[in-house]
């Protein structure tokens, strides 16, 4: 018998600590890129945005990489703040390293 139902998810954290990476990645992504004006909204937007979409980028592999080391759906479900069935039909076949597409747990 596999893991119970879940009707319930955690939410990803966000508290002090999260938002002062966050701003500090803003900050040193806009200095590699030679950005002049960080305080423009604009630029922030931007820099945010990339931000999101390279950490949207690497989620397969951090999937991929929690799989590899025995976690099951539902553990990776719980961390990504969705249900299980919502993490196995977005990740798994992006994720498989050695197994097939329909692995069930």
């Amino acid at each position: 018998m596999g893991e119970p139902r879940r009707d319930h998810y955690l939410e990803p954290a966000t508290d002090n600590d999260t938002e002062t990476v966050l701003e500090a990645a803003i900050d040193d992504l806009g200095t590699l890129r030679g950005l002049s004006w960080l305080g423009d909204a604009p630029t922030r937007l931007h820099l945010l945005v990339s931000l999101i979409a390279e950490a949207e980028r690497r989620l397969p592999q951090a999937v991929a990489d929690a799989r590899d080391q025995e976690c099951s759906w539902a553990q990776i479900a719980e961390l990504l703040g969705v249900k299980r069935a919502s993490a196995y039909q977005r990740y798994h076949g992006r994720t498989a390293r050695n197994r097939t597409p329909l692995d069930p747990d």
